[in-house]
């Protein structure tokens, strides 16, 4: 339930803070059985987001553990699912090689439920202009899950290129790489297997490709579609330009405007929908304003779709 939430809210943001998010041979992602998407990481929480619109399936995430220090973290941790991992750069005085064993444990017995896990084997978000060298995580899951007789795992790269990832309006391509079957796969070498999702990322990740329209589908809709997507951009527009204010005068970097302006646009956005709600609840009554509410999430939908095929 709450995934769902998620990818609703989240393709809603994205669709609302780019204008186009296009996937690529989408048809690779398996329906069923055991994979571990293995996907670049050049945007913080922007590429999670991604993942859960992309992926057709319920998602675990895996992320760094520190996240769940603070109790808002914990929570999301918490709620969500997400598999928390513990990196050397966490406690590099005195790294453990056994600080993931829960994490690992946690990785095979959702490969064997038959679930779908998301990896950043880079191990961080960057704004570097190529692959960072991965590390060997992912493929030890692979391996050692493969060991405990797992079968039919896949791994699934899926690479991003955002035509300028920090500005609103701009576009987002995804393109699905050829899964990697380790039925198929010969022997037991990490680092084989770590250079061949590494391989395969980089040949679909950041591509230097021209973003012109000739991806884009025309879309035919209706006169009450436009009228909704009219009524979104209007309801929603002192929100999130107010959130856009404070995403661009927080951000010390080109990773954290677009995560930011979701982030409080969510939270602005909320705020403005019990201020709304309230107010038309109480002048015309409570009906009124429960119309009212659907009246904004329908308007906040189409506004974020309309000119989607």
């Amino acid at each position: 339930m709450i995934q769902r939430l998620a990818h609703w809210i989240g393709g809603v943001a994205l669709n609302w803070f780019y204008s186009d998010v296009h996937v690529v041979n989408g048809d690779r992602i398996p329906v069923t059985g055991p994979i571990l998407v293995a996907m670049n990481h050049q945007n913080a929480l922007i590429d999670a987001l991604l993942a859960l619109w992309i992926v057709p399936r319920e998602l675990r995430i895996t992320a760094k553990a520190t996240l769940g220090d603070t109790m808002a973290g914990a929570v999301l941790m918490k709620s969500i699912g997400i598999i928390p991992l513990r990196r050397v750069a966490d406690n590099p005085a005195a790294p453990d090689p056994m600080r993931n064993r829960h994490a690992f444990k946690a990785m095979i017995d959702e490969l064997e439920r038959g679930g779908a896990i998301l990896v950043f084997p880079e191990g961080k978000s960057h704004n570097e202009p190529e692959i960072a060298p991965l590390k060997t995580g992912l493929a030890r899951a692979a391996l050692r899950a493969r060991q405990d007789g797992v079968d039919g795992i896949r791994i699934v790269p899926i690479g991003i290129t955002f035509e300028d990832k920090s500005t609103p309006g701009t576009r987002v391509i995804a393109q699905v790489g050829e899964p990697i079957a380790m039925d198929d796969w010969p022997g037991e070498e990490v680092r084989e297997l770590t250079e061949s999702i590494a391989a395969q990322l980089r040949s679909i990740s950041m591509l230097n490709v021209p973003f012109g329209k000739e991806h884009l589908l025309p879309t035919r809709r209706n006169w009450l579609v436009r009228v909704a997507a009219w009524w979104g951009r209007v309801t929603h527009e002192l929100p999130l330009r107010f959130a856009r204010r404070q995403a661009v005068r927080l951000s010390a970097d080109p990773g954290e405007p677009a995560m930011y302006t979701m982030t409080f646009g969510f939270g602005a956005i909320l705020v403005s929908y019990v201020v709304e709600v309230t107010i038309v609840g109480l002048l015309l009554g409570w009906v009124a304003g429960l119309l009212f509410l659907v009246s904004l999430i329908t308007g906040a939908y189409w506004a974020a779709y309309a000119n989607h095929p």
